[in-house]
């Protein structure tokens, strides 16, 4: 058959379709790998056998120092904490060190003074409020949630024996006011029966264990407190309160079969009206600026705050590990063992991670790095001193640096579509491909890294100027001290952005930082000549090239398609069994991120997942985006190289934004 140019053209496609899916086969083998050397190696874990084996060997455990970095990471923190705070290992022999940013507290007290003098001359003046979803209307709300709460009673007395009120007790004062205040704020939206899905959600975290009936109930009780501080609020802005009762009243007695409309529009009335007479007279409160600031700070807690209660509470916590707290000034110049210069110095990760170094246990023989919504593996610290006590016994020399992988899927029902695929893709790439990466190039990610608090020391700790100041570590500590990372076969589950925009900015910032440590490790020289190229050989393979080769391959089919539409293209010169199996590839791939979904399941947060199956379900169909999602995954590295090239590419280090937890 003779063929024509179109016919020429769409094999040339074909051909590059087929050779795209045989690099897609590679997965297969990098699983292979990843299982057989690390994951099904992994030892059964005890601390009774690792504290006997120890005594035998005539050593010590090690001891850690676990630093998590945090600035402006109120939404996550708290849990972050407590899930470090309770992994398996001696609470003796680590410690968790949370480093907040002085710059992020100088913000908040500002607005806070701002906010609170004019939520208080606003009820002082009795003039009408701004909207509640403004910072002074929401203060007020806070104060009204506060008073609400102080007349629990009440509502005790007219719900009865209703345990859903005892379900909403167990949750710590400090949460409850923001809790019922959240709840005010979304049934004062016009659409109040769609707050109904996020309340529950967040009732659900704030109480594991509960079953749906029970977790039915306390959503009923919250709203028997919600309810009345919406109706005062709008009635102290002029509004209808009576009737916004009415109506909320409504939405509540379908919360739960057991309250009545009557019941609850009657406890509510009661209640509101307890609010509306305490709110007119708040004039005469001496203490309104006072209590107006306690209810700001935990409405609008900052990460200081937050930290300043943990650490009170574990300190008071028997059997805990120590958690600290520093903060670093905003003059710090970023240096291990640097000073303060007077003047504010751009705020940087390695930068907080250096002087979060300069505060740890002296004892500790390891430092762990952690995101601020990392939750570990528990047994991550059992198989580290496992592999110490391995080195030790056999004599042969262990690794300075461990790096674990990340699977940044937990809030995978919060994402868009996009970022649904890019998380999945990511986490699998962790898991099968990086112990392959470890052949060639001294990775190290930002988290679930350990590090040997020597070998800190040695190197300088971290670079304060570069964007992905973990790269940057890991290359130095090879060029300098010969220290090559090791996998760790124990994941951390965390975040990925939940908005492309959010995702570009964070993989822009990788990539942009990956051509940094490139040019660095060309200036500096540091190493011999020959360390040198073959690093940045590897480094151009794995990063650049790769990510030159992955956009133009996710072109294909939009061009082919395109084309295709123009009639440039003749499929029909392949005859129609093989055209049906280029579709079964296709296919295939979408098989395999359904794959890889249920693979990560275990580790997306049961909090944030729909509460009827429908929506569940939505969600995972979202997964047949993944050819056009295939073209956006390499569009942030391939935008690096253009704006590097221009020489306008990030410069400065920028915060990851994170889901509320």
């Amino acid at each position: 058959m003779q063929l024509d140019t179109a016919g020429w053209v769409y094999l040339v496609a074909v051909g590059l379709h087929l050779s795209f899916f045989a690099l897609f086969l590679r997965l297969l083998w990098w699983k292979r790998y990843s299982e057989r050397k690390y994951w099904k190696r992994r030892p059964e874990l005890s601390l009774q056998r690792l504290a006997a084996r120890a005594h035998t060997l005539g050593v010590a455990l090690p001891r850690f120092s676990i630093i998590v970095p945090a600035r402006n990471e109120a939404d996550v923190i708290e849990r972050t904490v407590d899930h470090l705070a309770g992994l398996t290992y001696p609470t003796d022999l680590y410690e968790v060190v949370v480093v907040t940013d002085a710059k992020e507290e100088e913000a908040a007290e500002r607005s806070r003074t701002e906010t609170v003098l004019a939520a208080a001359e606003a009820l002082r003046a009795g003039r009408d409020l701004p909207a509640p979803d403004t910072p002074t209307g929401g203060l007020v709300m806070a104060l009204v949630a506060g008073m609400a709460l102080e007349g629990v009673g009440t509502v005790a007395r007219r719900l009865g024996p209703n345990e859903g009120l005892q379900h909403l007790r167990r949750i710590p004062a400090p949460l409850l006011r923001p809790l019922v205040w959240e709840a005010a704020l979304r049934l004062l939206r016009k659409d109040a029966r769609g707050a109904e899905h996020r309340l529950l959600r967040t009732l659900r975290s704030r109480l594991p264990g509960l079953g749906q009936e029970e977790l039915q109930r306390a959503y009923a009780a919250l709203l028997s407190l919600a309810i009345p501080c919406a109706v005062a609020f709008a009635s102290l802005r002029g509004e209808d309160g009576a009737a916004l009762g009415r109506r909320l009243a409504a939405v509540a007695a379908q919360a739960h079969h057991s309250l009545t409309r009557e019941l609850i529009q009657s406890l509510c009335s009661a209640l509101a009206a307890d609010l509306t007479a305490r709110l007119e007279g708040i004039a005469a409160d001496p203490h309104l600026e006072v209590r107006l600031a306690t209810a700001y700070r935990e409405v609008y807690p900052t990460t200081q705050d937050i930290m300043d209660r943990k650490v009170a509470e574990y300190a008071a916590r028997p059997g805990s590990p120590v958690v600290k707290h520093v903060v670093v000034p905003v003059d710090f110049d970023g240096q291990l063992g640097g000073r303060c210069l007077g003047v504010p110095v751009p705020s940087t990760k390695g930068r907080a991670l250096n002087w979060a170094l300069g505060y740890i246990d002296g004892r500790s023989t390891w430092c762990g790095f952690y995101d601020a919504e990392s939750r570990p593996d528990p047994r991550v610290m059992l198989y580290l001193a496992h592999r110490v006590l391995e080195a030790h016994s056999s004599g042969t020399p262990l690794p300075r640096i461990f790096q674990g992988p990340v699977f940044q899927v937990r809030n995978w029902y919060d994402m868009g579509a996009f970022c649904k695929l890019a998380s999945l893709f990511t986490a699998i790439s962790h898991e099968w491909h990086l112990p392959v990466v470890y052949r060639s190039i001294p990775f190290v990610g930002g988290t679930n890294v350990f590090v040997e608090t020597r070998l800190l020391r040695e190197i300088g700790g971290f670079d304060s100027s570069t964007l992905t100041e973990d790269l940057e570590l890991g290359t130095r500590a090879w060029l300098k001290a010969r220290a090559w990372p090791e996998y760790l076969p124990y994941p951390s589950s965390e975040q990925t952005p939940p908005t492309f925009a959010g995702f570009f900015r964070q993989r822009l910032r990788w990539a942009s930082g990956h051509i940094q440590v490139m040019k660095k490790i060309r200036t500096e020289g540091l190493g011999t000549h020959e360390q040198r190229r073959r690093l940045l050989r590897s480094l151009w393979f794995k990063g650049q090239g790769q990510w030159l080769f992955y956009q133009a391959a996710t072109l294909v089919p939009l061009v082919v398609l395109l084309l295709w539409a123009m009639g440039l293209v003749d499929p029909t010169v392949l005859p129609p069994a093989w055209r049906y199996g280029l579709h079964l590839i296709s296919t295939i791939y979408i098989g395999f991120a359904l794959y890889i979904f249920l693979h990560y399941l275990q580790y997306v947060d049961p909090a944030s997942r729909p509460l009827m199956w429908l929506g569940q379900l939505g969600a995972v169909a979202q997964i047949l985006i993944l050819p056009l999602a295939g073209f956006l995954f390499p569009v942030p590295y391939f935008s690096a190289l253009v704006l590097a090239a221009a020489g306008k590419g990030p410069s400065h280090w920028v915060k990851t934004p994170r889901t509320k937890e």
